[in-house]
């Protein structure tokens, strides 16, 4: 089998940051901003004629009608010690709830049918959090997968919020055939040390992991060159010679690469746009002369379970 490259953006507005108050009360992220970005995301997807996984956090997509009628259903939750609602609530009581929700981001990237719609929960709530449930994470499952539903949208594969894997256990009960795992170094290296790994120009891709808990283990992949703060020293030229590294050997060995950012990256870091379309580039490259597969996580999925006979896809 050739390699495969795998793209994928986890789309989270203010969930994604729903403890860290300050930034939220910076305001960086608003609708307006948050519609720019998936748009400009698409666009460079369209130049390049590749599909991509958009994760959503399930919150984030509610309409404004629905707000109503979903807003009671989301309780407090306690996480490591605190209310993993409580800026939300600071929110919803100043009246100002503007990059909490962009429905318009869901219905411009169903728009192109290249891509598909995963999960990134309900409302972005590790699962690793002390005091997050079994109750709780099911609740955050079933929900998630309800507002799915209401748009026709069959969630397939899941990518835990903050990357943290928990309870994998539980996806297959709520449809899910497989979960994006994280890369073996995250959480290990530290903040020096992610940042010497943008300059590592010889790191390679991954090879195929085995199932998990029935589910197709879809390989990390690496975070884009976020252009913000000490990101921005290492040199564009560097990070497409790592890039570059990684296609290679995804391609010449029949093993597994992918990218992945946040759509909100792109309104405090507009530079790394750019950095993505080195990689899209390479990738074309290599997907014409080596014959290197550009596939979304169901795909990845699909292919993995009929190659392992895996009796959850049959």
């Amino acid at each position: 089998m050739a390699g495969s490259f795998l793209i994928s953006f986890d789309c989270e507005g203010n969930w994604g940051i729903a403890d860290r108050r300050e930034r939220i009360e910076s305001r960086f992220i608003t609708r307006q901003r948050l519609s720019q970005s998936y748009l400009a995301l698409l666009k460079l997807l369209d130049v390049y004629d590749m599909p991509a996984t958009f994760a959503f956090v399930m919150a984030f997509i509610l309409r404004d009608s629905e707000r109503a009628d979903w807003q009671p259903r989301l309780t407090d939750v306690t996480c490591d010690g605190r209310n993993w609602m409580e800026n939300f609530r600071r929110a919803e009581s100043s009246g100002d709830l503007d990059g909490w929700f962009c429905p318009e981001a869901l219905d411009m990237v169903m728009a192109d049918r290249r891509h598909e719609i995963g999960c990134h929960g309900l409302r972005h709530v590790p699962f690793t959090g002390e005091g997050v449930t079994e109750e709780v994470i099911r609740i955050e499952l079933a929900c998630a997968r309800e507002i799915a539903s209401s748009r026709g949208i069959d969630l397939r594969t899941f990518v835990f919020p903050r990357n943290e894997v928990s309870r994998p256990d539980l996806l297959a009960e709520y449809g899910y055939r497989g979960f994006r795992n994280a890369h073996p170094s995250l959480g290990r290296l530290g903040r020096i040390g992610n940042l010497l790994r943008e300059c590592d120009v010889w790191e390679r891709a991954q090879p195929e992991e085995a199932p998990v808990s029935g589910l197709v283990s879809i390989p990390g992949g690496c975070f884009i060159n976020w252009q913000k703060g000490a990101r921005r020293l290492v040199p564009r030229a560097l990070c497409r010679a790592r890039w570059k590294s990684i296609i290679a050997d995804a391609a010449d060995n029949d093993r597994i690469a992918g990218v992945f950012l946040h759509p909100h990256n792109l309104i405090d870091g507009p530079e790394t746009l750019l950095f993505l379309e080195d990689v899209l580039e390479l990738l074309a490259e290599y997907r014409e002369k080596r014959a290197l597969r550009v596939v979304t996580q169901a795909e990845y999925c699909a292919e993995r379970a009929i190659a392992h006979c895996m009796p959850a896809f049959n």
